[in-house]
């Protein structure tokens, strides 16, 4: 038995070994399924298979041999079909050449492995059989570094129209946020106006976040987004989030339990962008958890960081969505995107959290189990700092309905 008749009737047990070094390409294949995993495995090997044993001239060795391949076809190669989908994936360069090199290494150590009596040493089989593994590397290769660029370019217009939208839409929606103040104070003293004044603050509210996620969306990406850390006690930044985000929790008549120290828990943050993460997570509880039911909010000192968390008794999330809840664009509800939104509040919370130099994670028990989102953001100082004093008492333990 020939190299390439062995690779096609062992062509499943090499596909579990390139399934197995998949499955170490983190963090994108945590994600994937066996099929995902497995990708364009079983063609690639009939291609490499049926390449070996494809007459060719001693002129068409030579230009394989150093690399110069055929002029490429309109139809795309199994290697660039699958380039393309590991791209998608999220694979780098580097993984995608470590696939193809276990690969090579994997098929002569199964061959070594199986060798027998029927198994015939052809030192030209071999030579075949590494010039097929370098063309399909090389057109893989080619393809993931030709997608790369393309993204970078899409992603860069991407950005700049986002920015250059989120600028322009500010001007119109501060002239309609304007005219809900003075709808809301006819609407006082007209019974009729008073609900649709309050349901047009709603949306404006809605439409000023996703416009400042928009933009702060934007100025990451771009890598012109920054941080201003000053000593700052934390708790002052839980009682801002909580208080911004006392308009939405009363529409859901959700029972609000804030849980905080007594002391001062002083490091050295952005308060600003905190309270935005805070912010992020208290909006996203609020969305997905039935009115009336409960939301904690804590703050606490771990060592040299300060954790926060939000909890809800909501609708859950599924253990396959864990791995992509921060992931930007990703929404757990596809048909409702005017209620959960666009999908950036939580890749910009970690985002902002990481900024910091601190992770963030969600934790669910599944669907109808509720989530907890907790981050973890380190102190640079343990101590009250001069200047960093509380604009209004704080409250250790608060439960209330909101």
């Amino acid at each position: 038995m020939r190299l390439s008749d062995f690779i096609r009737t062992h062509s499943e047990e090499i596909a579990k070994e390139w399934e197995a070094f998949a499955r170490t390409c983190s963090p994108a294949a945590a994600k994937m399924n066996v099929d995902q995993l497995r990708d364009h495995i079983l063609p690639l090997l009939r291609f490499v298979a049926d390449d070996m044993d494809a007459p060719q001239t001693d002129f068409e060795q030579s230009e394989k041999a150093q690399g110069r391949q055929p002029l490429a076809t309109v139809e795309a190669s199994e290697a660039e079909k699958h380039a393309a989908l590991r791209i998608i994936d999220g694979f780098t360069v580097d993984q995608v050449i470590g696939e193809f090199r276990a690969l090579r290494a994997s098929i002569l150590r199964l061959w070594i492995k199986h060798r027998s009596a029927d198994i015939q040493a052809d030192p030209t089989q071999i030579t075949r059989f590494n010039e097929s593994i370098d063309q399909t590397l090389g057109e893989s290769v080619r393809r993931h570094g030709h997608l790369e660029t393309q993204a970078r370019e899409h992603s860069t217009s991407r950005d700049a129209f986002l920015a250059t939208l989120s600028h322009e839409l500010r001007g119109p929606l501060a002239a309609i946020v304007n005219g809900v103040h003075i709808v809301q104070a006819l609407g006082a003293t007209n019974a009729n106006l008073a609900p649709v004044a309050a349901m047009m603050s709603r949306q404006a509210q809605h439409l000023r976040r996703l416009l400042d996620d928009l933009l702060d969306l934007a100025r990451i990406s771009r890598n012109r987004l920054s941080i201003s850390c000053v000593p700052t006690d934390i708790r002052q930044c839980v009682q801002d989030a909580v208080d911004a985000n006392c308009e939405g929790l009363t529409q859901g008549t959700h029972i609000l339990k804030v849980d905080i120290p007594e002391a001062p828990l002083v490091g050295q943050i952005d308060c600003t962008r905190v309270v935005q993460v805070i912010s992020i997570l208290l909006n996203n509880a609020v969305k997905y958890s039935p009115a009336g039911s409960r939301i904690d909010v804590s703050l606490i000192r771990e060592n040299e960081y300060a954790l926060i968390s939000v909890r809800d008794e909501g609708i859950g999330i599924a253990a396959e969505m864990l791995p992509r809840i921060f992931d930007a664009f990703y929404v757990t509800n596809e048909n409702n995107l005017v209620k959960h939104g666009l999908g950036i509040g939580l890749w910009l919370a970690r985002r902002l959290v990481e900024m910091h130099a601190g992770t963030i994670l969600a934790k669910s028990e599944g669907p109808t189990r509720g989530a907890e989102f907790c981050a973890a953001i380190p102190l640079t100082i343990s101590v009250a700092a001069p200047g960093a004093s509380i604009a209004q008492p704080l409250v250790r333990d608060r439960t209330s309905a909101v």
